[in-house]
């Protein structure tokens, strides 16, 4: 059985930061026998500990927590733009990643901040519009965008130098401790106007080029499409999608290390996407937010026995499949025993006298007002 009142623990844990770390940045003393964290309201659910903890787990962060996240990841970008500048480098910020998404599960999360050349930019040819495509840089764009990695972490490391300025990532520059409130993560890279976006101008559509440092090769990406077709139809979802996503992010956080390795090939990214293609399966009223895991575990039980099935899921933009490796398939069986063993734990805690080892009505069914 799942031990619920630990995994409450280490749900509390993420989402406000320990107890003692409450304490410290209120310069209280550790000795005091007192929690100084907000009560959320899954806490003051009159429900049992497994209900508290699904519905914990499927619920935003506090939103002064996110916004805390994304102001210091636009701080830093802010200052650096503004040294890149003094060295003749035009740049611009944009945020992308799950606390874009609020799809985060920690109050301290990570924030992504893409630091892009705004003065060129990559487009897709033939042009729209038949013109010519004239720049004012005649370098190959990799050698801009090299230029611009190496300036961004020389200039990051002289200005944090309290900090742990990590050059290591090949896709980005993460920094954390010093006077950083959460860790930031500075993603090079430039724009790319596709024919969509020539044609609409939508921001949706724009593209961005990354940098790899270790192959020296730019790589493609849609982080403003997917932000979008994720907010788009969570909305239709009634918040489920996102509901769904915080939910398998959290019971991966929770397993235990050996399983947590094989479980993390599936990237934030890929268990959106496996949540996106749920669809019609994201419907249920909010008064019965259990009918989500009972989803959950019969699309996943689909997918672990359907080859055919996973090959059919992209990701939202399209642009991949989610299973494109056997470490992928691994992580899906994994992810399914534990949404099976938790589905299976809240049933016998609802149902604690029933002969059956599972039976999917008492979540169905289960009204939860919040």
């Amino acid at each position: 059985m799942i031990n619920f009142e630990n995994r409450l623990k280490s749900l509390k844990d993420r989402r406000q930061g320990t107890r003692e770390r409450a304490l410290l940045d209120n310069n209280l003393s550790i000795i005091k026998s007192i929690d100084v964290r907000t009560k959320e309201n899954y806490e003051e659910l009159s429900e049992s500990a497994p209900v508290k903890y699904v519905i914990g787990a499927m619920a935003a962060v506090d939103s002064r927590s996110t916004q805390i996240s994304i102001d210091e990841g636009e701080r830093v970008a802010d200052t650096l733009i503004s040294m890149l500048g003094t060295s003749g480098i035009s740049a611009e910020r944009e945020i992308q990643g799950s606390v874009a998404l609020d799809i985060h599960i920690e109050g301290h999360s990570d924030v992504d901040m893409l630091i892009l050349k705004s003065d060129i930019v990559l487009v897709r040819t033939p042009k729209i519009d038949g013109s010519a495509c004239i720049a004012h840089d005649n370098r190959p764009m990799i050698d801009i965008i090299r230029e611009l990695r190496q300036q961004s972490e020389a200039k990051l490391t002289s200005r944090y130098y309290q900090a742990d300025v990590d050059c290591t990532g090949n896709k980005s520059i993460a920094l954390s401790g010093g006077s950083l409130k959460r860790k930031v993560d500075i993603v090079p890279g430039c724009w790319y106007h596709s024919h969509d976006y020539q044609r609409t101008r939508a921001k949706h559509y724009k593209g961005v080029e990354i940098y790899h440092k270790g192959d020296h090769k730019l790589i493609s990406n849609q982080p403003f499409l997917h932000i979008k077709l994720v907010n788009d139809k969570d909305t239709l979802y009634s918040g489920n999608l996102k509901k769904v996503v915080r939910l398998m992010k959290n019971l991966i956080a929770d397993m235990p290390d050996y399983k947590k390795r094989v479980a993390k090939n599936l990237s934030s990214y890929d268990v959106t996407a496996i949540v996106y293609d749920m669809n019609e399966e994201l419907y249920c009223p909010s008064y019965l937010p259990l009918t989500l895991i009972e989803k959950l575990r019969a699309h996943l039980s689909l997918l672990v026995v359907s080859p055919e099935l996973r090959n059919l899921i992209l990701v939202p933009d399209g642009s991949r499949r989610v299973f494109d490796s056997e470490e992928k398939v691994e992580a899906l069986v994994i992810l399914h025993s534990e949404v099976t063993n938790l589905a299976k734990s809240i049933y016998k805690i609802l149902n604690p006298y029933g002969l059956d080892a599972y039976n999917s009505h008492q979540l169905l069914q289960k009204k939860i007002f919040i």
